[in-house]
């Protein structure tokens, strides 16, 4: 979600959704394909966006990359090794077996399992932790408490936003068959304050944070309702001095009464914040939202959607600088008036944070 400030306590920066460059994202992604973790960034010819980089020199493994043999020393389109790039993690021929980095091939099963990979000095880790979510209990459970901050309260974006955040399962929980449900909906509510008011959310927060890596959520959404806002996201830390340690939109929707299409966005307090684009596709369908960052004078964001490159963007904040993940459904602000019979949901079936 884009904010000013702290979001929720701040005001909502304009949004410059700029055009995706997308190469098509294919089939919907339903249960049981295979593609939760697949490698990074990619295989040529997979649907993948060539990324900055001399035309022609695909022979070293990946689109734009260089001259052959340059995969060791840097990422697609940041130049010859040795020359200021971030290096990828892991030598030549290990992308298939899972995340850069991840070891020999064969080594998939364990970052599946959550293991975390060796070798990654180029994408420093705060406390070095993972964190995952699978969301398996009974229906009606609320998110395990271990890993998540319920926010709560009714005053969001300076009283631009109509909802009152709940916690106790009542607008988040958990359905029995390996989900988690954020609902937001129309009813009356009674907030702490004492004032009564009309539509009640559910605001997730990671209780850990990461200074770069990868996060990978599949989830899907209800059909489109005006007012719904729905986002998954990553806020850098500490909250109160964003954007100065900046914002990676992985999926918003429902923007300024837009079709019901995902968008991603980068937000920091240099130049080109508010830089992104829309996805094109189905937000109704499962898709893997994924996004792998850096941060630093160097720090960039990759997006993938579905196992397919997206788009590279800037994103230049404090070296080291962790950020939380983020579930939630705002209503109303950015999203609009909030139609009459709003009942919006978010189904998320995993969230994975690591290297």
């Amino acid at each position: 979600m884009t904010v000013r400030g702290l979001r929720g306590a701040g005001g909502r920066a304009a949004v410059t959704a700029a055009a995706a460059l997308l190469l098509g994202a294919g089939a919907p992604v339903e249960a049981g394909t295979g593609v939760d973790d697949p490698p990074w960034p990619g295989t040529p010819g997979a649907g993948t966006v060539p990324l900055p980089g001399t035309p022609g020199q695909v022979a070293g493994g990946l689109p734009g990359i260089g001259t052959p043999g340059q995969v060791a020393g840097g990422l697609p389109g940041m130049g010859t090794p040795g020359a200021g790039t971030v290096p990828l993690p892991g030598t030549p021929g290990e992308v298939a077996g899972g995340l850069p980095g991840a070891g020999t091939p064969g080594d998939a099963a364990g970052q599946a399992a959550g293991a975390e990979a060796p070798g990654d000095a180029g994408v420093p880790a705060a406390g070095g932790r993972s964190f995952r979510d699978e969301f398996t209990g009974p229906a009606g459970r609320a998110p395990s408490a271990s890993k998540w901050k319920q926010l709560t309260g009714c005053m969001w974006g300076h009283g631009a936003e109509k909802q009152c955040y709940t916690a106790g399962g009542r607008n988040a929980r958990l359905d029995g068959a390996g989900h988690l449900v954020i609902n937001a909906r129309r009813e009356k509510y009674v907030g702490a304050d004492g004032v009564s008011r009309r539509y009640t959310s559910a605001r997730l927060v990671s209780k850990v944070g990461r200074a770069g890596g990868t996060l990978r959520v599949r989830a899907k959404l209800s059909r489109r309702q005006a007012g719904a806002w729905p986002a998954i996201w990553l806020l850098g830390t500490p909250a109160a001095k964003t954007p100065h340690y900046g914002e990676i939109d992985l999926m918003e929707n429902g923007l300024n009464g837009a079709a019901w299409d995902p968008e991603y966005h980068v937000h920091t307090s240099g130049s080109g914040s508010g830089a992104g684009g829309a996805y094109g596709v189905d937000a109704t369908r499962w898709h893997v939202y994924e996004v792998r960052w850096t941060t630093g004078p160097s720090g960039r964001v990759w997006f993938r959607i579905d196992g397919r490159l997206v788009r590279v963007l800037p994103y230049r904040v404090p070296s080291g600088s962790p950020a939380e993940v983020i579930l939630n459904i705002a209503v109303g602000s950015q999203a609009g008036r909030p139609a009459a019979d709003l009942d919006s949901t978010m189904t998320v079936d995993y969230v994975r944070m690591g290297r």
